[in-house]
């Protein structure tokens, strides 16, 4: 039988993992909307999709950052593993290596916005593209951030298999940010 306390903790930390879900759910219909603003523009156009004299964007960065994606994702999993087994340095650990992984994937992103920058001007197709692509580093930034408020706690040593709610939130937002980005890769690059 759970003492009043625990009972409390284990309240908080279902009602957070929830509230996270919801959040999730908010965020994938932003995202959904977008996927669907895209395909039915290219379906409405009345000129090839993408338009004539816009070359579609090299593949390798986009390749680059799925690959990133994907390992972040495995070290977000071995970070929360850590948690669970109250393993501080193996938490810090695979978190501050997913934080290297996500930065470089926002150093790629960067660099692509800058060599794509002109596929956005008189063109459905750059604006969405671009737009796409911003709209989801702007969650990557935001899942760096949650990361980096992780590394911070876990060095004070105010988490443990007992109090991960912080942890959990941000693996489940991660996780999110890394399937989005499939979506996005697929739609954009492969399609």
């Amino acid at each position: 039988m759970l003492s009043s306390a625990q009972f409390a903790i284990e309240q908080r930390r279902r009602t957070g993992r929830i509230g996270v879900r919801l959040f999730i759910v908010s965020e994938t219909m932003f995202f959904a909307a977008l996927f669907f603003a895209w395909y039915y523009l290219g379906v409405t156009s009345n000129s090839a999709w993408p338009p004539d004299g816009v070359a579609r964007p090299l593949l390798a960065p986009a390749v680059l950052n799925t690959a990133l994606t994907l390992i972040s994702a495995v070290t977000m999993w071995l970070a929360s593993r850590s948690i669970g087994r109250d393993d501080q340095r193996g938490l810090v650990f695979w978190m501050a290596a997913s934080v290297v992984c996500a930065v470089v994937f926002m150093a790629v992103q960067t660099q692509e916005f800058r060599e794509l920058a002109y596929i956005a001007q008189g063109s459905s197709y750059g604006s969405l593209f671009l737009f796409l692509l911003f709209f989801h580093a702007v969650r990557v930034f935001v899942g760096v951030v949650l990361m980096l408020i992780v590394l911070v706690r876990a060095s004070m040593h105010q988490l443990n298999a007992r109090r991960r709610l912080l942890v959990d939130a941000t693996v489940m937002y991660w996780y999110f940010i890394v399937a989005v980005w499939l979506a996005v890769f697929t739609v954009l690059y492969v399609l």
